[in-house]
Parts: C-alpha cells; structure tokens; sequence
C-alpha cells in the first residue's frame, strides 16, 4: 500500500467519524450504516471496511478523539519544558479537544451503553490512553521532585473527568461569564495545586 492509499483510508475513516457524529447526534440508535455510509459520501461496502454494526462507530469516534489528542501530548512527554508547563500544556490540549468536539463527547456518554462487552473494554481501553498520558506526565514530574501525589491513576483520572466536565457541564460555566480559556487556567491552576511538592 503507497501512500496515496494510506491517505485515502485516512480521509475516508475522517468523513465517516463527521458524518457519524452528526447522524448519531440527531437520531441515535436509529442510525443506520446506510445513512452515515451516504452523507460522508461513501459506499456502504466500503463503510462495512471500517464497521460491522452502527454501534462500532461510537468506537470510530473515540478513537479519534484519543487520535487527534494523543498526537497534541505526546511532543510534552519529550518536549523541553518544566515538568508543571508539561501538565500545564497538555490539560489545555486534552480540554481544548474535548471543547472542539463536546457534541461527540456527549454523544459517547448517551450512547456507549450500547456496545457490546467488546466495544465497551475498546472504549475503556482508548480512555485509560489518555489517563496513561497524563499518568507519564505526573511520574516524570514525581520522579523529579517536583510532584506530589499519593494515587496517580486517581490524579490523572481526575484531570481527564475535569475535562469531561467542560463538555458535560460547559452552559453552567457560561452562564457564569467563563469562557473555555478561563475554565482551562482554573483547572490548571487546581491541578497544579494539587500536584506539586
């Protein structure tokens, strides 16, 4: 396979994860392969390389979400700055994601009851990635002195909910006159105090 062809199935697999999440958002369990397969304007044969079922796309989503998050930290796991810039930089990019996406977010926790007991261990596998992220962070930090904590899956679980709660809870901030940037500096200035030795 060239990559031409790896390209390809990228910007396949990208329309589907968009058109799944604006059909599942609207209908829910009442989505068909069909009509996501139609509107990111591939065939359903084609559709059916990437799913079997129309829950799995609830799996596409979230893998892409990891994905796009992922890509934003892993330079903050080798990057050259201080071990609180490096928490600092990459709870900005996990909520910023989760921001750009909150409809995605909010439909994966409608509808991830849904799954099958091996779609729901995927989507705790791709959430505990991002917690392993934040976890490498804090022990990098630890290790240097510079942390202290006593649970790191319960810290870096706690960074991740906080972001989750942007998506979740995001009309109480507002109407609270606080906008994302001011939501992610309060939350990086809690965490912070929390973690640091």
């Amino acid at each position: 396979m060239n990559n031409s062809d790896v390209m390809d199935l990228n910007q396949m697999r990208s329309r589907l994860v968009k058109a799944a999440g604006d059909i599942l958002e609207r209908k829910g369990r009442q989505a068909t392969v069909e009509e996501i397969a139609a509107q990111a304007g591939l065939s359903v044969p084609v559709t059916y390389q990437f799913v079997k079922k129309p829950a799995d796309f609830m799996l596409l989503i979230l893998e892409d979400l990891q994905g796009r998050f992922a890509a934003l930290v892993q330079p903050e796991l080798v990057g050259g700055n201080s071990h609180p810039q490096r928490l600092q930089k990459a709870i900005e990019a996990y909520y910023k994601v989760v921001d750009e996406e909150k409809a995605k977010v909010l439909l994966l926790y409608r509808s991830s009851r849904t799954l099958d007991e091996a779609g729901r261990r995927r989507i705790m596998a791709l959430e505990l990635e991002a917690v392993g992220l934040f976890q490498r962070i804090l022990e990098d930090g630890r290790q240097a002195g510079v942390f202290h904590f006593t649970d790191p899956d319960l810290t870096a679980y706690n960074i991740v909910m906080l972001g989750h709660q942007w998506a979740l809870k995001s009309w109480h901030f507002k109407r609270r006159g606080m906008d994302l940037g001011q939501y992610i500096a309060a939350q990086q200035e809690l965490i912070l105090s929390m973690v640091k030795a």
